[in-house]
C-alpha cells in the first residue's frame, strides 16, 4: 500500500469511532422500543391512560420542569409505581446526554488534529 502510514492517534480516533457507531446504533434501538412502548396501550405504563391522571400529566407536561408539586396530590399515593416503571425510560435518556457528550468530545479532537 502506497501513502502515509496509519497513525496511532488516528487509529486510536478511528476505533473510537467504531465504538461510539455502535453505541449510536444501541441508543437509537432502546429509543424505537421506548418509542414502541408507549405508542401500545398493552405496554404503556399504565398511570399514563389513567382518566383520573389525565390534568396531572397535562400539567407537568405543560409546565416541566418547573412543576409545583402542590398540583400533583394525585399522584403521591403511586409515585413508586411512576418511578419504577419510568427509571428504564429516565436511564435511557442520561445515556444518550453521555453519549451526545462523548460524541461532542470526538469531534472536538478530530477537528483538532
Amino acid at each position: 500500500m502506497s501513502g502515509r502510514p496509519f497513525v496511532v492517534s488516528q487509529q486510536k480516533l478511528a476505533e473510537k469511532l467504531t465504538i461510539l457507531k455502535d453505541r449510536g446504533v444501541g441508543m437509537l434501538t432502546r429509543i424505537y422500543n421506548i418509542k414502541k412502548a408507549c405508542g401500545d396501550t398493552k405496554s404503556k405504563p399504565s398511570f399514563l391512560s389513567d382518566k383520573s391522571l389525565e390534568s396531572s400529566i397535562k400539567t407537568v407536561v405543560r409546565k416541566f420542569p418547573n412543576v409545583d408539586l402542590k398540583s400533583l396530590s394525585n399522584i403521591h399515593p403511586i409515585r413508586g409505581e411512576i418511578v419504577k416503571s419510568l427509571s428504564l425510560y429516565y436511564y435511557t435518556f442520561v445515556d444518550l446526554l453521555d453519549f451526545k457528550d462523548h460524541v461532542s468530545e470526538l469531534l472536538t479532537t478530530i477537528d483538532a488534529c
